[in-house]
């Protein structure tokens, strides 16, 4: 069959009305009855995303192939191809590098097509195996450093020390009889942070994979061995969510904040009647997104600012599958389980307020605003009742989340001469209060 390659723009006037902070994406560039397994962002524009039909047991028929959804202009338009070289198989995860960069797992069952690692560098319309192993069949990270990747099948790894030129195969020991990782969600099942990842097990575990998969540590949770941890997000080393998962709705959110070491369930839950997959925001300590997954519940998005004390609830009227967030403003949900590609969106793109959290609950300054905006060396910040003597912080992200300025600060101006030319997000707490604005430096 030849590869389908279509472009679309973006749809959003005649779809019926969404919770406010979300747009509808991509309507009618999938098919009827596949789920977007996995979304991976590289800023506020790139988003790939990857779609597969749902195949439980072999075989898959050789018919099937995944397909690729990617924008470049922020969902302003829309490409579609079917990964042909991958015939026979689905699709768990997808990880981009840029616009035209991307790397996919591919499953088969034990089908006969084989299990192996796909990228393409033309925006996916070509795509080269460059790992034929049954390790590249499910999870697959892309290190802080850029350099070190890890692709892991249950107690396969397959480690990457030059962008995956080259892969070296071990085995990751620490597994009880019958464990395994939980396939559900591609983009949320772990995470990484720096030279770690975080994964869950269906034995209600959690593995810590550290020094860019040298290290592997296994870490019980309070959220029973009966279920599986289908989901893990860390802000940093040290804090991060679980969600567990289970045939009984009895689902919860563990909450760590010693690196995965150690979990507590958290006092207030977002509700058990759903799996939730998890993003964590860049740049944000405490502040987490959570979509329902799309085995239990129609279109829950569940919002955390303060770690878990407390939660705001929307719902997007259709199954639901895989988050991602870049950036408080940036952030992509995708759709589980298309029943109707005419009217469901494949994606829904965050367009809300700035979304800036901490581990209290600070009320926003009144009346906080920032100028110039351009900005060249100096930012000026105001507030209502400002009076030049109040003790603040100052926190400013990058788009990639990356803290690039955190101090206290004196007056009503921030010295932004050393940042580079580009979008940043200022942050400005003082007296229990918070102010924030999405700056851009000339």
């Amino acid at each position: 069959m030849k590869k389908l390659f279509l472009f679309a723009f973006l749809f959003s006037a005649t779809c019926a009305l969404h919770a406010q902070n979300w747009t509808p994406m991509a309507v009618g560039m999938l098919p009827d009855n596949v789920v977007i397994f996995s979304i991976s962002a590289v800023g506020e524009d790139v988003v790939w995303a990857i779609a597969s039909e749902e195949y439980y047991q072999a075989p898959i028929p050789s018919s099937h192939r995944p397909l690729v959804l990617r924008t470049s202009d922020g969902g302003l338009s829309w490409s579609v191809a079917e990964v042909a070289e991958a015939g026979g198989t689905i699709s768990f995860q997808i990880v981009a590098e840029d616009s035209l960069t991307a790397w996919i797992t591919t499953q088969d069952y034990g089908s006969g097509a084989g299990r192996a690692l796909y990228k393409t560098t033309d925006g996916g319309i070509n795509w080269i195996k460059k790992l034929a192993d049954d390790n590249g069949g499910v999870a697959l990270y892309r290190f802080a450093d850029g350099q070190h990747w890890l692709a892991q099948n249950r107690q396969g790894l397959s480690i990457s020390a030059n962008n995956g030129a080259n892969w070296m195969s071990s085995t990751l020991n620490g597994y009880n009889s019958g464990e395994f990782q939980l396939l559900h969600s591609g983009a949320n099942m772990s995470n990484t942070v720096g030279d770690t990842v975080w994964s869950g097990t269906s034995g209600g575990r959690v593995i810590r994979i550290s020094n860019y998969g040298q290290k592997a540590e296994f870490f019980s949770t309070p959220l029973g061995t009966a279920t599986a941890i289908n989901s893990v997000a860390f802000q940093d080393h040290l804090n991060g969510l679980c969600s567990s998962r289970n045939l009984s709705n009895n689902n919860r959110i563990a909450r760590s904040t010693d690196g995965g070491a150690t979990w507590a369930a958290l006092a207030k839950q977002p509700g058990n009647t759903t799996g939730w997959n998890i993003a964590a925001v860049p740049g944000t300590p405490g502040f987490y997104v959570l979509a329902s997954n799309y085995n239990f519940s129609q279109g829950k998005v569940a919002v955390t600012t303060n770690f878990g004390e407390s939660w705001t609830l929307e719902d997007l009227g259709q199954s639901l599958n895989a988050v991602v967030f870049t950036s408080p403003t940036s952030g992509w949900i995708g759709g589980g389980r298309i029943a109707s590609s005419e009217t469901q969106p494949a994606l829904f793109k965050y367009t809300g307020s700035p979304l800036v959290g901490s581990k209290e609950i600070l009320p926003a300054l009144p009346g906080f605003s920032v100028s110039p905006n351009p900005a060249g060396d100096v930012v000026h910040f105001n507030f209502d009742g400002f009076t030049g003597q109040e003790n603040m912080t100052a926190t400013m992200t990058d788009l990639a989340g990356r803290i690039v300025f955190l101090g206290n600060i004196s007056g009503n101006k921030l010295d932004i001469s050393a940042l580079d030319s580009g979008i940043y997000f200022l942050k400005i707490e003082t007296e229990g209060k918070a102010g924030w604005a999405k700056l851009m430096k000339k």
